[in-house]
């Protein structure tokens, strides 16, 4: 079975590199000094100098740092304040404050060359590399010899006429609206955040639940736990990997899936908890495969939002904050990609909505994320519709796109 994963731990503590941060200035020791200053005192040492510019104040013999490293160890303090952020000793902290500083390098540098579609910014994942950003919301690909799992039961609708394939009742291309955004319906939920479990796969899963069951009642979407699928589906692995059309098939399985208020998330895998998964307010009676291309996804969004796989590993998708993502990114003042392919799958979201189709310039789909509301449009990234790659932008149509049937 193929299963792109969305991370190889659950640890929520960042290790110390065993390689040196790169010095804050010419002495790191003293770096570390006015680091431990401020941490203690929450206040950067400046003194005037002769010619009327704030520079770091001389202490003891101690060069002082150039004033832009003291503004960016401001900055830094913003930064830990807005995402709650703290660490154990002061070396972590100056670590941290290295690959920030660097990440906001690389932002700024980006966002100044003009070339991209979108543009970049500081989040929750600024102090992280982008290796443990992989390391711990990514993962590396699935075996390239592992092949997709086919259900063991062919995926229908139940109606009083018999069993019969969705499929064909699907509307044509140049029946479906121009653009769909089942957020703006409000047939999505709020924007809910995986953080250091790999449990990307069960938010994408029940993020398409809880819109098919919305959209099909004609009520408000529901709160459904992902925790549940994590801790008891037999067919996935918790935080360690999963697919959305399994986890569909185990819900079918299992009469339904609790509420989130029932059975709340927790950030990592536990003991089945059969109390808290009864009773079942929804239920899904089938899932449903999307043919491998982005015109069947559009006619499968303009009913309903639809699981897809995701290759993450970009470097600038990890600071993606606005605008069109095409899978481009700026590195040492080059143009490079596309940076991602339907080969290395590792991640999985919800698309909820789509801009344009046919010849119209712009195209976008609307995707819903699972790394909260503090990355990109507030949980959400638009990414570029109806590429030249057969596979979708970063393999979106690569493999097994499905929804519910509820």
């Amino acid at each position: 079975m193929q299963r792109p994963p969305c991370t190889t731990t659950t640890s929520i503590h960042i290790r110390p590199s065993k390689q040196p941060a790169m010095p804050l200035s010419s002495s790191p020791t003293l770096a570390l000094a006015l680091l431990a200053l401020v941490t203690l005192t929450g206040v950067l040492p400046l003194a005037s100098s002769s010619r009327g510019h704030g520079v770091a104040a001389t202490t003891n013999g101690v060069p002082p740092l150039e004033k832009h490293e003291l503004l960016m160890l401001e900055r830094f303090h913003g930064w830990m304040a807005e995402h709650g952020r703290s660490y154990a000793t002061a070396e972590e902290k100056l670590r941290r404050f290295e690959i920030y500083r660097r990440n906001v390098e690389f932002i700024e540098a980006a966002n100044r060359d003009g070339r991209l579609t979108y543009t970049l910014g500081e989040n929750a994942f600024t102090d992280l590399t982008h290796e443990e950003f992989l390391a711990t919301h990514t993962n590396r690909a699935p075996r390239p010899e592992e092949e997709d799992e086919e259900p063991e039961e062919e995926t229908v609708i139940t109606t009083r006429a018999g069993h019969v394939s969705e499929g064909p009742y699907l509307p044509a291309v140049d029946k479906v609206p121009d653009r769909v955004n089942w957020t703006a319906e409000g047939k999505v939920t709020e924007v809910k955040n995986q953080e250091q479990c790999g449990s990307c796969w069960a938010f994408a899963a029940v993020a398409v639940i809880e819109s098919a069951y919305a959209i099909a009642k004609r009520v408000q979407p529901p709160e459904l736990s992902e925790q549940e699928l994590i801790d008891c589906d037999s067919y996935d692995s918790g935080c360690s990997s999963g697919l959305p059309w399994s986890a569909m098939k185990w819900v079918k399985k299992h009469g339904g899936i609790a509420l989130d208020s029932q059975y709340p998330y927790k950030e990592r895998k536990d003991a089945c908890q059969e109390k808290k998964r009864l009773p079942h307010d929804v239920s899904v009676r089938d899932f449903e495969f999307v043919k491998k291309s982005e015109e069947a996804l559009m006619t499968a969004v303009a009913r309903r939002p639809v699981a897809v796989g995701f290759d993450s590993h970009d470097d600038c998708f990890q600071h993606y904050t606005h605008g069109v993502y095409n899978s481009m990114c700026i590195k040492n003042g080059e143009l490079v990609g596309p940076a991602c392919s339907g080969d290395k799958l590792n991640h999985d979201m919800a698309i909820v909505g789509y801009v344009g189709k046919g010849n119209d310039k712009g195209k976008y789909w609307i995707a819903k994320n699972s790394w909260g509301k503090g990355w990109g449009q507030q949980g959400y990234v638009w990414l570029k519709k109806d590429v030249a790659d057969p596979e979708g932008l970063c393999g979106i149509v690569a493999t097994r796109p499905s929804y519910p049937i509820v």
